[in-house]
């Protein structure tokens, strides 16, 4: 996927109302993720490979919605923890699928990988699952496949990325939706707009 460093001083200048430091630098606006749905699908290959291997990863449970004021400053400091404490680094060309997911390596993973062990430490710190989805995207101007953490909170749906230590609302960021989890396990593909 792309690389980090590249895009970084462009989601810094798109926080959104949030600070650099985490904390709310003014009243938090955002509202949650609302597309022009396409179809309702099973799950991509790559993650249902992953499923098979770690099922337990993917069962989603709990409320499908997490309380902004409660949740906010674990998903922001998670966001940092993954970010600072992996490395990115391209899946190995020859994986029998252009993706493999999984939990990083030897502290290294791609989009996907940064995605996963995100949910999997919120989970481990009482956050529930459902709340919490995998989504693909593409960079609307760099044109890159991506793969993120999507928040469901009471202020709206909120992005955790390894390209921005900051977590951002869904509409400020410059991504195409794709396709996202849903809590019941499926996954919802967009309307190309």
């Amino acid at each position: 996927m792309a690389c980090r460093t590249a895009f970084r001083a462009f989601c810094l200048a798109a926080l959104m109302g949030v600070s650099a430091t985490g904390g709310p630098a003014r009243e938090v606006r955002c509202g949650p993720l609302t597309l022009a749905l396409w179809r309702v699908e099973g799950q991509p290959s790559q993650y249902a490979d992953f499923c098979e291997r770690e099922p337990a990863a993917c069962a989603l449970s709990g409320s499908p919605v997490l309380d902004w004021d409660s949740a906010h400053s674990a998903l922001e400091r998670v966001n940092r923890e993954v970010n600072d404490e992996i490395t990115l680094v391209p899946d190995e060309p020859g994986e029998t699928s252009e993706e493999c997911w999984q939990f990083p390596v030897n502290g290294m993973g791609d989009c996907e990988d940064f995605a996963l062990e995100k949910r999997r430490r919120l989970v481990a710190e009482g956050l529930p699952s459902a709340a919490l989805t995998m989504a693909i995207v593409h960079h609307e101007v760099q044109v890159f496949p991506h793969a993120v953490l999507l928040a469901e909170t009471t202020r709206g749906t909120w992005v955790l990325d390894n390209l921005s230590d900051d977590i951002l609302c869904w509409d400020a960021v410059p991504y195409r939706y794709e396709r996202r989890e849903r809590p019941d396990g499926m996954w919802v593909r967009y309307a190309i707009r």
